[in-house]
This record gives structure tokens, sequence and C-alpha cells, in this order.
């Protein structure tokens, strides 16, 4: 684990993943700011939740496993976001709920202050639904540019699909990270048959990340594709929910430190795999765990 931990700030939902058996605290960003902090970093959540008890325990919980929850902002009117969650064929199913909470975030003064002393910003998709947050999350990363990485990790989540301002987002990233199985989803969606090309060369994102799953990961960059394989994990006892997320955290903290793209697929592939054999998306993590993935 790095001596000096770094800031990383992920801008969007935070929720409550609803399953049969239980309620988890959940939210893509929301589960990277988790994980960056398990990684040694400073995770931030930029977030909107009710003034409700479920607002108040998901800050708790927050806040009591070292995510920094200063900049969460509370909304008297609307509820804290809740999603149902259904495990189908070993993957996630989600009925997510509209018009809560976090679809009414504000680029506020603080908010546009702590990004400054960010090393990182992670962004996804699914928060910038409505009109109100997209704008509020476009006026943050404008704020970023040139001093920041800004990662955006497509999410796609039908039927909350922009494509404008899922192609705004990819304008402003410096890295995207997104599944083997959203590429053609996206292409199409942008009409860019030549997806990942046109990111690179003519957009300019640094680096484009993707996830195959149990078939390990790929990073493409000017210089070129650089790949590692999946790992053999024991899923039993665990869920796939948020493993994502926690690619997306292990990425980042290898990128701000200037990690190859080798070392970096390599790091959070091995991370990914560790949360898989855990329950939820915010298990926890030990410091030999980490440790072990050689952090």
């Amino acid at each position: 684990m790095s001596a000096a931990p770094k800031a990383i700030v992920a801008i969007g939902e935070a929720l409550w993943d609803l399953f049969p058996e239980e309620r988890r605290p959940g939210g893509a960003p929301c589960n990277v700011a988790y994980h960056a902090s398990q990684l040694g970093d400073l995770g931030v959540i930029v977030t909107r939740v009710g003034k409700d008890r479920l607002g108040d325990e998901l800050l708790a919980f927050l806040t009591q496993r070292g995510v920094d929850t200063a900049l969460v902002q509370r909304d008297s009117d609307k509820p804290t976001g809740t999603v149902s969650v259904t495990i189908e064929d070993s993957e996630p199913e989600f009925t997510i709920v509209e018009d809560v909470a976090w679809d009414y975030l504000q680029a506020d003064s603080e908010v546009r202050g702590r990004l400054d002393s960010a090393d990182a910003v992670c962004v996804g998709s699914l928060a910038q639904r409505s009109a109100t947050s997209h704008a509020a999350i476009r006026e943050m990363l404008m704020d970023t540019l040139a001093r920041t990485l800004v990662v955006f990790d497509v999410n796609l989540r039908p039927p909350f699909i922009d494509a404008d301002a899922i192609e705004s987002s990819l304008q402003l990233a410096d890295v995207v990270k997104m599944s083997a199985s959203e590429i053609g989803e996206l292409a199409e969606l942008l009409d860019r048959p030549t997806l990942i090309p046109w990111l690179i060369e003519d957009v300019g994102v640094r680096s484009v990340c993707v996830t195959r799953e149990r078939d390990g990961a790929s990073m493409v960059t000017l210089d070129g594709v650089t790949s590692v394989g999946g790992l053999e994990v024991d899923t039993t006892t665990g869920d796939p929910v948020g493993a994502g997320d926690a690619f997306t955290a292990a990425l980042t903290h290898q990128l701000i430190r200037d990690s190859s793209p080798e070392r970096a697929l390599d790091v959070a592939n091995r991370y990914a795999a560790l949360v898989v054999t855990k329950h939820g998306a915010m298990p926890s993590v030990s410091g030999e765990e980490v440790a072990a993935i050689g952090l």
C-alpha cells in the first residue's frame, strides 16, 4: 500500500441496494470511494441523500468505513435512493427508483473548491440521468480540466441511457472504462462503429480500459493494447455486485501513481477478483488481503 494517500473523488449516486434477504449500501461512485479508502487512499464521495433514516444510516456506514462524507448534500424533499437487486444466472439485475435525492445533485462552491486538491475524479453515466445532476457533474468536471485525472466509468443501465450526457462525459475524460458487453451498445448509441479508435485518436482520451469479467481486461492507448488474463477464484461465498467499481478504484489508484498499463491492469484485476469472493458492493477488505495483491 502506498505510504502517501491520494485523494480520489467519486461523484454521483449513493443508495441502498435492496436484496431479497437484506439491505446493503451501494451506488457505483459510492463503491469507488469506499474501495479507494480500502486501498489506502482518501476516498471522497460527492452525492446527495435525503434527510431521512436511510440517508443517516448510509452516511454513518460510509464514515465508519473511512470514506470522506463532508461533501454529501442533504435533500429535504427527495428520499435517499434505493435499488432492488436480484441475481439471475450469477449476474445482478437492478430496478432503480427514480426521482430521488441524487437526481438533484448541485455543483456548490464547497464541492468545486475541494476538487482543486483532488488527484482523480471518477464519474459514471447513471448519475446523469436527470438534467439537474448532469449539468452539475459537467460543471464539476469542467472545473477539473488540466489539473485532475478524470475517469469516466460507463454504466449503461436501461432505461437511463442518455447519449448526449454520455458523449459529453467522454469528451471530458482522460480514462474511459467499460465492459466488453458495453462496447457494441455504446458504439451503436453514439453511431461510432470504430468506438475505441475514435475515443483515442479523435476525442483525445488517454486510455480506454475494457473489462471482460472472468477473461481479464485490456487497456488501449496511443502506444497500443495491453491485456491481462482472467483469474480463477472461488465465488461460492460472494457475488459480483460492485466488482466493476472495485476494479475502477484499483485502476485509478495505480494510474495516479503513474503505473504502467500492465501494472495498473494487473492490480485492478486482482482486486476485483478478491471482491467477488465477498458479499455486497462494499465488503470488508483486510490490509493483509490488499498486501497480497501486491500493493
